[in-house]
């Protein structure tokens, strides 16, 4: 947006009630900006450490200190490591910063919904949904920057199979590019270690039968492919849970109608217009408890990582997270999705 440009009087207006309508769990915690508090743990995935990661991370420690912070680190040892750890220091920890990528967010969330320890996820993993969504910077002196602001926001997590998630489930197609990639995995990963998982997926996935049950109430009973979200965001900047909120106590239902590989492509094409929950041929609802039945029985992924296999159990859990999210920005003047960048 130019400087000096004006947004238009109504669109100005719809921006700001949303944004208060988005923010209404946001809190300031000064405790979180004075020195006396207690200690900031940074948890560390290993394979998130390596190269420049390890000069930005001794920035941030610098940087954290600076504020009079005292900081412990620690480095996870293998999956479920950094849940166990954060149950093991709710007594003494004030802040916990989670430095790796989604999977990492997910298992310290674990360890601390329901407490009053706050968590920060930092973007140093493949895809970042979950800094991304709240805007979390990648630079270390702003990440400092956002915990000397202490503005926190209540984070509703939730249940699959009790398995906890924070971001978003994929069920059938996406489930499937998920474990073929786990099962070629070696060390870290990118973007386009997803291509060969996403192109054999695309022409060899059979498109199950999928029968949802939400709230009690049968709503879907046809073949396709589902989501199951908290965020609105997903990979490569597709919205495909577009009306999620995080604070609301609430899951996102998604189910594209398919059948075949035209039937994706088109669907793929109008959720990048956001679009999406506009097609008869998508259906979208908001829940609380839900089950969801394959057939054939098809694979699930949890936050970017390999999920329980069909049938579902998923469920809004009952304590919350409290988490540390940087001020809101203005928007860019007309683009409808305030604040947010396109992608």
């Amino acid at each position: 947006m130019r400087p000096g440009a004006q947004i238009a009087p109504g669109l100005k207006t719809w921006y700001y009630a949303r944004r208060q309508r988005k923010c209404k769990h946001y809190k300031s915690l000064p405790g979180l900006a004075n020195k006396d508090v207690g200690l900031t743990h940074i948890i560390i995935n290993p394979r998130s450490g390596s190269g420049p990661q390890r000069q930005a991370l001794h920035d941030l420690r610098t940087a954290l200190r600076a504020q009079g912070r005292k900081v412990v680190e620690h480095v996870t040892t293998g999956p479920g490591d950094a849940t166990n750890y954060c149950r093991g220091i709710l007594d003494d920890a004030d802040l916990v910063i989670a430095w790796g990528g989604d999977g990492t967010a997910r298992e310290v969330a674990s360890g601390l919904v329901g407490s009053n320890v706050t968590m920060l996820p930092c973007p140093k993993g493949t895809e970042n949904l979950l800094a991304k969504e709240l805007r979390i910077p990648s630079h270390p002196g702003r990440i400092a920057a956002v915990v000397a602001s202490g503005r926190t926001a209540d984070f509703d997590l939730g249940i699959c199979n009790g398995q906890n998630f924070l971001m978003i489930m994929g069920i059938g197609f996406d489930g499937e590019v998920v474990r073929r990639l786990a099962s070629v995995r070696r060390g870290h990963i990118t973007h386009l270690s997803y291509f060969w998982p996403i192109w054999r997926t695309f022409w060899e996935h059979n498109y199950p039968r999928i029968r949802v049950v939400t709230d009690g109430q049968e709503v879907y009973n046809d073949r396709g492919l589902a989501f199951v979200g908290n965020i609105s965001r997903y990979a490569v900047g597709l919205r495909i849970c577009r009306d999620a909120r995080f604070d609301d106590g609430l899951l996102d239902l998604v189910v594209f109608r398919c059948k075949e590989q035209t039937a994706l492509v088109l669907h793929a094409a109008w959720t990048l217009l956001r679009r999406h929950p506009l097609k008869g041929n998508v259906f979208y609802r908001q829940f609380r408890n839900a089950r969801i039945e394959c057939e054939p029985v098809v694979p699930s992924q949890v936050d970017g990582d390999t999920g329980p296999d069909t049938p579902l159990d998923i469920s809004v859990h009952p304590g919350r997270l409290r988490i540390m999210v940087p001020p809101p920005r203005t928007p860019y003047g007309l683009w409808p999705w305030g604040g947010e960048t396109p992608l």
